[in-house]
């Protein structure tokens, strides 16, 4: 058997690396994804306070604790995504020939082919059977129903009736706890529709030139998905309301 662990960084996955090492449970590998916004240029799909706590704290002690963690990358990043051109369009036959565009609610692609792929492509390598520990708290019974009915997935936090706000505790004892929890109650990608704007404000601080390229997605012609959120705000509307942030804090 090959126990391995999928993780995020988030406060669930990490708590389940600790409860492996609390009580010796077997852990043979510790997968992270990171997805890349532009791979030419370095840029990551991460929160860059994240990915920093993942590379420089979180990696170096797990592996002093004797486990083998693994960072790996897809070979296409975000704005390959984008621009990847639909030749065979499932639904909608107008899209032919355009950019895919932004990723669609539902079955995320983004996940599909930057981060369920290189994990998938590192899984072919082992030649034995996987168990695939899931960051899936106590509490969470509905997820837990789901998981029930999967072979060859565990859940630790509910082996050890660890709850949501019990994961959270236990990442702060080690202080394992994600810089993102500061401001936000998720990681994931930035660019994700489903992200906040903590979130956006952050990448608009740290990385300027880069938010400016990612809003201006939206006005890239002949593209298919052109709407960032199709059931939220524009990021013509984010980005204005962070203008109006920045200014109300120059008044001030």
């Amino acid at each position: 058997m090959h126990y391995s662990l999928s993780w995020s960084g988030g406060k669930d996955s990490t708590a389940s690396i600790i409860l492996a090492h609390e009580h010796q449970e077997p852990l043979d590998s510790i997968i992270f994804v990171e997805v890349m916004y532009d791979l030419k240029n370095g840029i990551s799909g991460e929160n860059p306070n994240h990915i920093k706590f993942i590379r420089e704290k979180a990696k170096p002690l797990f592996e002093s604790w004797g486990y083998r963690v693994e960072i790996l990358r897809a070979t296409r990043d975000f704005l390959d995504f984008f621009s990847r051109v639909i030749e065979k369009p499932r639904k909608n036959m107008d899209h032919k020939g355009k950019k895919f565009g932004f990723p669609t609610y539902g079955r995320c692609g983004v996940k599909r082919d930057l981060k369920l792929k290189p994990m998938d492509d590192f899984y072919k390598t082992i030649d034995d059977e996987i168990i695939q520990y899931v960051g899936i708290c106590a509490d969470e019974r509905r997820r837990l129903d789901s998981l029930h009915k999967q072979n060859n997935r565990i859940s630790l936090l509910e082996k050890y009736n660890i709850t949501e706000k019990m994961a959270k505790e236990k990442c702060e004892e080690y202080e394992l706890l994600s810089p993102v929890y500061s401001y936000s109650k998720r990681g994931g990608c930035w660019f994700c529709p489903n992200a906040k704007l903590a979130e956006h404000r952050e990448i608009k601080r740290i990385f300027p030139d880069v938010w400016e390229q990612f809003i201006g997605l939206e006005n890239v012609p002949n593209v298919a998905n052109n709407k960032f959120n199709v059931f939220g705000k524009s990021l013509y509307e984010i980005n204005r309301e962070l203008e109006s942030e920045e200014v109300k804090l120059c008044r001030n």
